[in-house]
């Protein structure tokens, strides 16, 4: 198809200006020395600089682009980094610097899409949290709230946080403890912040004045954060979190989904050696995950045709990963 740049890609041109209009001409081609392919370069008349298709795409200036879309299926298939670098014949910094960059992406993605359909939000949503660790269970656990439409199993939010060492901890691990608080501070809870981020980016794509709902275990924080983040009374039913977790029961949704999440994330499979050594790694593994979960998988094996994203009314069919990791979230049409 013919490429028709959306706007030029440089963030200080002039014609990204309210009310100016884009200004490019096309200006000839240039060989990739990487595979070869022909590659449409443009030149911008507002600022007079040159561009191509490239300064678009999201594996721009990588020296493997072909890798990208393996990593991705390798990282939301349950294989460790180290592994991944393994079958690509790669170095593990190299799956943790595309790591980082599809984290980034499949959460800017994520935001994009939602604007670009106008979102507005309503009907049951549920909230819990999944606890995990980084690098050390007993001194270091992390809560990862995660946030989602009960209908369409459709993951809003998802935002890890700390959680103060645990308790009744052996002479040994509180001589760690001591020595980690002397070095670093001690360990204080991130989860009420963590809560009201995902309830927050709720607010923000919720319908005005649309009936909304919330399902949450009765953890006694959740009412007052949910008051203050959504600013509206709404209807809100806790639920006994040591009820049977089984199909039909009211949680059933987003325990199905995290223990989802932890079939498909590697770091989150419980006491093995490939657990998170840094959250922010973990948060990009989440967002990466969250976008397959979203946009490219089925809801269920029975709806094959059907993704979350669909379901919910944001997109009309699923997304491939070639498509998912084409373009960079702010040039996708």
């Amino acid at each position: 198809m013919r490429f028709e740049p959306p706007r030029c890609p440089f963030d200080d041109c002039p014609s990204l200006a309210p009310g100016q209009a884009r200004d490019c001409r096309r200006r000839g081609f240039y060989l990739r020395k990487l595979d070869g392919r022909a590659v449409q370069r443009f030149f911008c008349n507002a600022c007079q600089r040159s561009f191509s298709t490239q300064s678009f795409r999201l594996d721009f200036r990588l020296l493997k682009p072909a890798l990208t879309h393996a990593v991705f299926r390798l990282l939301v298939s349950k294989v460790t980094l180290r592994q991944a670098a393994r079958i690509l014949g790669v170095s593990r910094h190299t799956i943790a610097h595309r790591l980082r960059l599809l984290g980034s992406h499949c959460h800017e993605f994520q935001l994009a899409r939602l604007r670009r359909a106008g979102a507005e939000l309503c009907g049951t949503f549920q909230l819990d949290e999944l606890e995990t660790f980084e690098h050390e269970r007993r001194l270091k656990p992390l809560t990862v709230p995660v946030l989602l439409h009960k209908q369409s199993y459709f993951v809003l939010a998802a935002k890890p946080a700390p959680l103060p060492a645990r308790g009744g901890l052996s002479p040994l691990y509180r001589e760690k403890k001591a020595r980690l608080e002397a070095l670093c501070g001690p360990r204080k809870s991130g989860s009420k912040a963590a809560v009201a981020e995902c309830l927050k980016l709720l607010a923000r794509w919720a319908k005005p004045g649309a009936d909304l709902r919330l399902e949450t275990d009765k953890k006694g924080t959740y009412p007052g954060l949910i008051q203050q983040a959504l600013g509206r009374p709404v209807a809100h039913e806790r639920v006994d979190s040591k009820a049977p977790r089984k199909y039909g029961s009211t949680l059933f949704p987003i325990n199905h989904t995290l223990a989802q999440m932890r079939d498909g994330l590697s770091r989150l499979v419980r006491r093995n050696w490939a657990t998170t050594k840094r959250m922010a790694r973990l948060e990009a593994h989440l967002w990466v995950w969250i976008a397959f979960r979203n946009y490219v998988r089925p809801v269920t094996n029975k709806a094959p045709a059907t993704s979350s994203a669909q379901a919910l009314g944001i997109e009309r069919r699923p997304w491939e990963v070639a498509e998912l990791l084409e373009l960079k979230p702010q040039f996708l049409p």
